[in-house]
């Protein structure tokens, strides 16, 4: 995807959430949406059942599994179908959208690199003010972001699974 099409896209998306933000963080209802839509039809499992061919017991199992997270993509599609809804999921960005996530990976990769020059250049005895430090900061995070650099993903990120993988074994 071409810079200015990606920057588009992220600002279509982060407005699109920004519109829906209230439902979509809207909680779980206790029993699940299955649960929820098919009471509020005044819908019983066993109607729900024979509307999707299955038996009573696959229902309560749907239902269960929503909550407890294991329900399949494809089993939620079926079964909003027979409750004559759509399905629908979202990834919603936590914080303030896309843009300001990218933002925010720029400048920790910008720290990054700071940090790692900074090390070589104080072994050098050459080292900078924490003044210029942050302007360095930011200039490089305004260039990687205008140059939409792909390497910015590649930081040291503490929340990814394979840095929470042992590699003692």
């Amino acid at each position: 995807m071409g810079s200015k099409t990606a920057k588009l896209r992220r600002h279509q998306i982060d407005r699109s959430f920004e519109e829906s933000k209230r439902f979509l963080l809207s909680r779980l209802p206790k029993y699940g949406w299955v649960n929820e839509i098919r009471e509020a039809l005044g819908m019983t499992m066993q109607d729900l059942a024979d509307r999707l061919g299955v038996i009573k017991q696959r229902i309560d199992r749907i239902e269960k599994d929503e909550i407890n997270g294991s329900v399949t993509l494809k089993t939620m599609q079926e079964t909003a179908e027979a409750l004559n809804c759509d399905f629908v999921y979202f990834l919603v960005p936590k914080g303030q959208g896309l843009q300001a996530t990218l933002e925010a990976q720029a400048r920790k990769a910008a720290q990054e690199i700071v940090k790692n020059t900074e090390h070589t250049m104080e072994l050098e005895e050459q080292g900078t003010s924490k003044q210029s430090q942050q302007r360095l900061i930011e200039s490089l995070t305004q260039d990687l972001l205008m140059k939409e650099d792909r390497k910015i993903w590649r930081t040291k990120n503490e929340n990814s699974k394979s840095s929470r993988r042992d590699t003692s074994g």
